[in-house]
């Protein structure tokens, strides 16, 4: 079995062998070349993603065009706009391939399904409240230090796919602030 694929599995949950048979016959392989748009705000989310290479960013655009970064997606993570998902709503914001990328898509109806033939399914729902985490930390009080200091200990290879106004975008503070906050830590 592909290497993604076990990834794919362990992040979802703790399947048996049957009901990953079941998960990975509901999966479609899908590409994107660097700059497409996997979610077009406006439109509904009605799928998860799975990054198998590449790395994808959510945004959405200012009242000055600036593209302010709601959150970074890379290798192994699940791509999904979590509100327009669950509410079946428009999303707000749009999703768009950083680089060409691979990813596994499996659509709401196709988890319904799978929902139906074995409650393990349930467990998916960890990867939607793994998608809000991001919100949860970056839009709080914390301090630009412990915002980067969290990067750096949950998820450094961040650091490695995107450039500095990226990171700092969505650590909701200025790249100048970012390089004073790398300059601070890298000193302790």
């Amino acid at each position: 079995m592909d290497k993604s694929i076990l990834e794919l599995l362990k992040k979802a949950g703790e399947f048996s062998e049957k009901n990953s048979l079941l998960l990975t016959k509901e999966l479609q392989f899908k590409k994107l070349k660097k700059g497409e748009i996997l979610l077009e705000k406006g439109n509904v989310c009605s799928s998860l993603c799975f990054v198998v290479s590449g790395s994808f960013y959510q945004y959405n655009i200012d009242s000055e065009f600036n593209k302010n970064i709601i959150d970074l997606n890379i290798v192994y993570d699940w791509v999904i706009n979590h509100k327009s998902f669950t509410t079946r709503k428009p999303s707000e914001y749009s999703i768009q391939a950083f680089e060409n990328s691979t990813f596994y898509e499996i659509s709401m109806d196709a988890i319904h399904k799978l929902i139906a033939q074995s409650q393990s399914f349930l467990q998916m729902g960890k990867i939607l409240e793994e998608s809000t985490s991001r919100i949860d930390f970056f839009d709080n009080n914390s301090t630009p230090d412990e915002k980067y200091d969290h990067i750096l200990k949950n998820k450094p290879n961040l650091i490695q796919y995107f450039p500095q106004t990226i990171i700092a975008s969505y650590l909701k503070i200025t790249p100048e602030t970012l390089s004073r906050v790398r300059k601070r830590l890298s000193k302790e």
